[in-house]
């Protein structure tokens, strides 16, 4: 799936180098910064491409990672294809495509600072990548761009037909499974294929078809009540004596056996339990065996039938009293609410496919010259320089 500029931007923060970032000398035509590249309306300096070079190895040393010698030529041509796209990219922006840049640079923004315990600590991860806030910001601002242009040049131009999105729903069939597919074709027609390349091959071809409708299935799910008692402060998150611990299970127990002489649970969980969220949810939570819920919580509730009620079950936060109210097993999701989902997923492929001949006339047409050979790529590398190289 292609790499939105949320992900780009990530990418560029995290690892990846991304397809533009900030620059504080390329505008500086020195003497002894020589023009790499050029094109209509931008060329790309050494000095440009060095400090992309020099973000990148940091980004690398924050992951423990680093760029052998031998392959530094390598990676720095496809840094140089990235900014060369980028370039080319931002110069044909339109005023909507910048309207549309500004929304999705602030919403990222504001996402991305989530990430992170506060803003402090936020910046201290910026300045570790060698990014300042302004530097950040710019970065943000330009990718934001880019990708506006590449939805309303490449993106607006595609269709997901809905036999397409219905194939996928029956077969788990997308674009990545009719490559392969096409590849276990070819090799049942190649005189020459094993049975050991054809086996391999078409077990590659049903793994993708089985994870693709994985996702279209909804977990196993449980709906329960429960009366809870806390054995933490919640201010302080020491934990309750033993006295206290006591005599609080002595209250659930009282609890339980009118639980299990027939008593509402409903007004049961109103008089003893002290769950937080009470008044919303009235002790009623629906629960997957992935969610966050403590492994002993979860044990109890999908180990009850349909209306038993637990014993007192103990977890990390306190004491809990469970009803099981409904059970509803693992099941395929309703076509009608994965439709919108699949045929974005569909789409995003064909934009990834896209992008290389995108890529290669939006070049053509700003008739791109690399001028040292060192860092001129075949189009197979172009593609590649599109792709995190780290």
């Amino acid at each position: 799936m292609i790499r939105s500029v949320a992900i780009l931007v990530v990418a560029s923060l995290f690892g990846v180098p991304p397809l533009v970032g900030p620059s504080s000398r390329a505008a500086q035509p020195l003497f002894d910064d020589p023009v790499l590249a050029r094109g209509k309306g931008f060329e790309v300096r050494e000095s440009r491409l060095e400090e992309a070079f020099i973000q990148h190895k940091a980004n690398l040393a924050s992951r423990g990672k680093s760029i052998p010698e031998a392959q530094r030529a390598y990676r720095e041509a496809q840094l140089l294809d990235r900014l060369i796209v980028t370039q080319i990219l931002l110069n044909r922006a339109n005023d909507a495509d910048k309207a549309r840049a500004k929304e999705m640079a602030d919403k990222f923004a504001e996402e991305t600072k989530k990430l992170t315990p506060n803003e402090d600590s936020f910046f201290r991860q910026l300045k570790a990548m060698g990014l300042s806030a302004e530097a950040y910001r710019k970065l943000v601002s330009e990718q934001s761009l880019a990708e506006a242009v590449m939805e309303r040049e490449l993106k607006s131009t595609l269709s997901i037909s809905d036999a397409q999105v219905q194939q996928f729903y029956d077969t788990g069939t997308d674009a990545l499974v009719k490559i392969m597919q096409e590849e276990l074709d070819r090799l049942v027609k190649e005189p020459k294929s094993t049975p050991s390349q054809v086996a391999a091959v078409k077990e590659q071809v049903d793994l993708l078809r089985k994870s693709n409708l994985e996702k279209l299935q909804a977990e196993e799910t449980v709906k329960v009540a429960h009366i809870f008692v806390p054995t933490r402060n919640r201010e302080t998150g020491d934990p309750d004596s033993d006295a206290e611990v006591k005599r609080k299970r002595k209250t659930l127990e009282t609890a339980l056996a009118r639980a299990k002489a027939g008593e509402d649970f409903a007004k049961l969980i109103q008089e003893f339990s002290q769950d937080p969220n009470i008044a919303e949810t009235k002790g009623e939570y629906t629960i997957a065996r992935s969610d966050s819920f403590t492994p002993e919580f979860k044990a109890a509730a999908f180990s009850l039938t349909n209306g038993q009620i637990s014993e007192i079950v103990s977890t990390p936060l306190g004491m809990h009293i469970i009803k099981q109210i409904e059970r509803t097993p693992a099941h395929k999701l309703e076509f009608a609410k994965v439709a919108k989902d699949i045929k974005e997923h569909l789409l995003q492929q064909s934009y990834q496919q896209g992008m290389p001949a995108y890529f290669a006339r939006i070049k053509k047409e700003a008739a791109v010259e690399v001028l040292d050979p060192k860092y001129r790529l075949s189009s197979s590398e172009e593609t590649a320089s599109l792709k995190p190289p780290g």
